[in-house]
């Protein structure tokens, strides 16, 4: 059903164009002052404009104390110019580490002016830098701290024991794409950021000025520093804070009907691939459609395809408050984070992120089989593969905002968060490719209707079948014991019948034949999990009868609260008072709330799940054992995070 639209789309969307949309909006971001985040969203909407869409720019707050769910928008910042030099000592000159102008990248973001005459200080070595004990034995008031640690989490202890300023050689690695010593010459993309509601600072924050060197830099500094004992720098900043705003890009082309499709991606980053890629991508694939539509060669949709860029997740979560009224016009969406990187050099694959559980759609199931269906037809070999929720932009895929959105995103990478990440590294094929497979998969939403819901209901149904497949063979070549597989079988019909139930959104005429079908379908579901879980106990050599369920104490009291969410988005943590979240984290360490456990299981508190089952909830979706949640809601709820009501009131 979709392989005439790749048909269409292929030989008219260009992954040249694409590239040189991306390599000018990174001409912009990459110097990470928000006056040039402003250039590059005007950029955008003149683009979308050139193609005869329709585009503005929205704004939201960027003040430092705006919240929006769980994050803080960051205070607006310009930069306009800084440089590192050491100071000539005997025997040796004056050399410039640092320039803002020459690479971006070598000011850490956030960072706050220095006087006119700038601040010469002697360098002290830390080894660490985040924690109190690495500063044992060591002078840092008046000087200026040499980490070897991310300035970003150095900077709260240096500055405690009056430290003037921070430079950093940090350079994170990561296995199988960014080995120890791999960029000797680049420098990682630092900005200061405080501990609450995400990156950036805000109000209140006290301010700290900072270099990044490369790798290579800093080993060498090390030995003058170990030579000379005594090292002097000049450090000059000239840069702002103000109480400004975020940029919101949104160009699209109008449907049939009130109802929308998005692709969203984020602006405001330093790299090519994070972050201009998802949104340079994005206005081919419009450019695309809408020229195809205009020629009449593909039908206007019932639907109208948007696309909308900003700040990442905090931009995102303060549009969605902000401007609403277009977040409620949409039915689906993707997500373009990092994507068409040359895999060669980049070594990262492309990955579809699924929507987490609580939000299960036909989406996931779409651009799956839409990818898969572009690799068969063999035109370029692109790594591609599945995986977990993770979180981006597609953090409207929360159930509360109930917008199902996938994400395609190529993480980590050999380049992520440096310098290096420019234009060069991208491959126009694989953005032509991707972009193909994106273009089909918002047209195809956009137009669907009755026909379009029962294939991918019948879709979804084949994927609940491999899922249920899966859990019976883990079952049984790992010796799980059947109350494992019965609860892995009754979440496998949980999940998939509420993705059945998803393609309902896009039906408007025939709804009643789609609804008798998915009935058809939920039976057949309900008789692979029956059939599934009598083959499973066979091959494990038990009756298959239904496990009986022992509750101890605390599950009974756990199973007698009812947590509803007041919060909108992920769960951060944010309202935390930090006197607390030393005995939060104890206690999340204790019960087992940790990678991923927080935010899921408060997406799955939607006013009809008990403590308890959303436990079991969580455990199937992350594959973890023993989840407490009881002492996690009541105390969010003493934080405004929830209401917790008892089994059978209201």
């Amino acid at each position: 059903m979709v392989g005439e639209l790749l048909d269409l789309i292929s030989p008219r969307l260009s992954g040249v164009n694409a590239l040189d949309i991306i390599a000018h909006i990174h001409d912009h971001d990459r110097w990470s002052s928000f006056d040039k985040h402003h250039e590059a969203a005007e950029y955008c909407l003149s683009k979308l404009v050139e193609y005869g869409l329709e585009g503005e720019i929205l704004t939201v707050p960027a003040d430092g104390e705006s919240t929006y769910g769980d994050w803080i928008v960051p205070i607006a910042w310009d930069a306009r110019s800084a440089t590192l030099t050491l100071l000539p000592s005997e025997g040796r000159g004056e050399v410039v580490l640092c320039d803002y102008r020459d690479d971006p990248c070598s000011l850490i973001v956030y960072s706050k002016p220095t006087p006119p005459e700038g601040v010469k200080a002697e360098v002290v070595l830390v080894e660490g830098g985040r924690r109190a004990e690495d500063y044992e034995g060591i002078d840092v008031s008046g000087k200026i701290v040499f980490t070897s640690d991310s300035a970003r989490y150095s900077r709260k202890e240096a500055m405690k024991r009056g430290a003037l300023g921070l430079i950093s050689d940090y350079m994170p690695t990561y296995e199988g794409c960014r080995p120890l010593m791999e960029l000797p010459d680049v420098r990682f993309w630092e900005r200061f950021s405080t501990d609450k509601g995400g990156w950036g600072m805000k109000k209140g924050d006290e301010p700290c000025w900072g270099f990044v060197l490369t790798p290579r830099q800093g080993q060498w500094l090390r030995e003058i520093i170990k030579k000379e004992k005594k090292v002097v720098l000049h450090a000059h900043v000239d840069a702002r804070f103000y109480d400004g705003t975020i940029p919101v890009v949104t160009g699209f082309i109008p449907g049939r009907t009130e109802e929308e499709v998005l692709i969203n991606g984020h602006l405001c980053e330093v790299g090519a691939i994070d972050d201009a890629s998802g949104c340079g991508l994005a206005v081919e694939v419009l450019r695309c459609l809408n020229r195809l539509i205009k020629e009449g060669k593909l039908k206007r949709p019932r639907r109208g395809i948007r696309v909308l860029f900003t700040y990442e997740c905090m931009g995102t979560m303060a549009a969605v408050v902000e401007h609403s009224e277009i977040f409620k016009r949409v039915v689906a969406g993707v997500t373009l984070d990092s994507v068409g990187g040359r895999e060669s050099i980049c070594r990262a694959a492309l990955e579809l992120s699924h929507n987490p559980h609580a939000q299960s759609s036909y989406t996931d199931t779409l651009l799956w089989l839409i990818l898969k269906e572009q690799l068969r037809r063999g035109k370029l070999l692109v790594n591609v593969r599945e995986r977990d929720y993770m979180r981006a932009d597609n953090i409207i895929s929360d159930p509360m905002i109930g917008i199902p959105c996938p994400l395609l995103i190529e993480y980590p990478y050999t380049f992520y968060h440096t310098c290096a990440d420019t234009p060069d590294k991208l491959d126009p094929e694989k953005l032509k490719w991707i972009g193909t497979a994106v273009a089909a998969y918002v047209y195809f939403i956009a137009d669907a209707g009755a026909k379009e819901a029962s294939w991918l209901a019948r879709e979804v149904l084949f994927d609940a079948h491999r899922a249920i497949t899966n859990d019976v063979r883990r079952a049984v070549n790992e010796g799980k014991d059947l109350g494992w597989l019965w609860r892995r079988l009754e979440y496998a019909r949980l999940r998939y019948g509420m993705a059945l139930d998803s393609v309902l959104r896009l039906v408007r005429t025939g709804k009643r034949e789609v609804q008798r079908e998915l009935k058809a379908l939920k039976g057949m579901l309900d008789d692979s999990v029956k059939e599934a879980f009598r083959q499973g106990a066979g091959m494990l050599g038990l009756p298959a009868r239904k496990p009986r369920r022992r509750r101890d104490a605390y599950k009974r009291r756990a199973s007698q609260f009812i947590p509803v969410r007041k919060v909108i988005g992920e769960f951060l943590g944010t309202r935390i008072p930090d006197e607390e979240r030393d005995e939060w984290n104890e206690m999340c360490e204790r019960d087992n709330i940790k990678g991923g456990v927080a935010t899921r299981a408060l997406y799955w508190a939607d006013g009809r799940r008990n403590v308890a089952e959303i436990e079991e909830l969580v455990e199937c979706e992350l594959d973890v054992e023993g989840v407490r949640l009881l002492e996690f809601f009541r105390r969010l709820e003493e934080m405004g995070y929830v209401s917790l009501r008892k089994e059978g009131e209201g």
